[in-house]
C-alpha cells in the first residue's frame, strides 16, 4: 500500500538517487490535456467531483494530480535553457539556414541580373508567325538560349567572387552594391570581346588585356599550360574550373578562380561561425550519455541518450 497510499516513508522513489529521481521524472510523458472543444465522456450517473483543498497541489507537469510525490515537486524546476545558450542557438541555427540558401540566394540574384536576356529568350518561343513559331522550336531559340544561358552562369560567378550573400549578418544596402557591380563586370567583359572581334576583323592589334578585378594589376602567364590569366591570380590547388583552361577566355579564367576561391572562404567562415555550437551540443550529449551510463549502465545508457 506505499506506493499507493502517498505514504512517503515506504515510497520506491524516495529510495533513488537523486539526480535519477529528476531525470526521470523528467523524461515521463506529459499528462494528456485535452483541448477546449474537446468535452470528455460521461453518463447520466456520472458527476464531476469537486477538488478536495485539502490535497496538496502539484504541477501539471505530474501524471498523479491527486497529490501523491507533492513533497518532490516542491523542488522541481521545468528544464530551461539559459539566456547565453538561447541567444547562441538561435544564432547558430541562422548560420547554417544561410549556408543553406546561400546558392539559391546567388541564382535569384544573377536572374535578375539577366531579366533582359531572359526576356529574349521567352519573347522568341512566344511570338511571331507560324513560321517563326516552328523555327523556334526547331532550333529551339539556341541563339536566344546560349546568350541567356552564358549570362546566367557567369553572372553567378561573378556574385559568388564578389562575396554575394557570403555574409551571414544580412545588409541590403551592401548586397545590392554588390549586385550592381557583379553586372558592370559582366558587361564590361563582353563589351572587351566585341572589340577583339572588331580588331580581328580590321586586322588590327586587339586592345589590352587588364583584370577586371584589379585593372592595375599586370597579367601573368602559366608557362605550364602556356595560357593568360588576367590580374596574376595563382591556380590554386585542386582547382576543378567548369571547362578545362585552354577553352576558357582570360577574363573567364580569372572569373573562376576568383569565384572558386570566394567558395572556400565562404565555407571557412560557415565552419568558423558553427562549430562553436555544434560542439556545445556534443558536449552536452556526452554529458547526458555519461549520467545515463552511470545510472543504467553501458548499453542501456548510451541507447536512451
Amino acid at each position: 500500500m506505499g506506493w499507493f497510499s502517498g505514504n512517503s516513508q515506504n515510497d520506491p522513489v524516495q529510495k533513488l538517487d537523486p539526480g535519477l529521481r529528476d531525470y526521470l521524472e523528467q523524461e515521463k510523458p506529459d499528462k494528456y490535456v485535452p483541448g477546449p472543444n474537446v468535452k470528455p465522456p460521461s453518463t447520466p450517473e456520472q458527476s464531476p467531483e469537486p477538488s478536495d483543498p485539502s490535497k496538496p497541489k502539484v504541477p501539471s507537469a505530474s501524471l498523479y494530480q491527486d497529490g501523491r510525490y507533492a513533497d518532490l515537486w516542491k523542488t522541481y524546476k521545468p528544464p530551461t535553457v539559459d539566456d547565453g545558450e538561447q541567444v547562441g542557438i538561435r544564432g547558430a541555427s541562422r548560420v547554417i539556414e544561410k549556408h543553406k540558401e546561400h546558392g539559391d540566394t546567388v541564382q535569384r540574384a544573377a536572374m535578375e541580373n539577366c531579366a533582359l536576356e531572359h526576356e529574349a529568350l521567352t519573347y522568341c518561343f512566344q511570338t511571331g508567325n507560324w513560321r517563326k513559331q516552328i523555327e523556334a522550336r526547331l532550333t529551339l531559340c539556341s541563339a536566344e538560349n546560349s546568350t541567356f544561358s552564358r549570362c546566367f552562369m557567369t553572372q553567378t560567378k561573378f556574385l559568388q567572387a564578389l562575396g554575394y550573400a557570403a555574409n551571414f549578418e544580412q545588409d541590403a544596402e551592401k548586397e545590392e552594391r554588390i549586385q550592381l557591380h557583379a553586372d558592370k563586370l559582366y558587361h564590361q567583359m563582353l563589351d572587351y570581346e566585341k572589340r577583339i572581334e572588331e580588331a580581328k576583323s580590321a586586322g588590327l592589334e586587339p586592345p589590352p588585356l587588364a583584370s577586371l578585378f584589379h585593372p592595375e594589376k599586370q597579367s601573368t602567364v602559366q608557362q605550364s599550360q602556356g595560357i593568360e590569366i588576367p590580374g596574376g591570380e595563382a591556380i590554386p590547388a585542386g582547382f576543378k574550373p567548369s571547362k578545362p583552361l585552354q577553352k576558357l577566355t582570360p577574363h573567364e579564367r580569372e572569373l573562376e578562380i576568383r569565384a572558386h576561391n570566394a567558395q572556400l572562404e565562404q565555407q571557412r567562415l560557415y565552419v568558423e561561425e558553427a562549430t562553436p555550437f555544434m560542439k556545445s551540443q556534443d558536449d552536452a550529449r556526452q554529458k547526458r550519455q555519461e549520467k545515463a551510463v552511470s545510472w543504467f549502465g553501458e548499453t542501456l545508457g548510451k541507447w536512451m541518450s
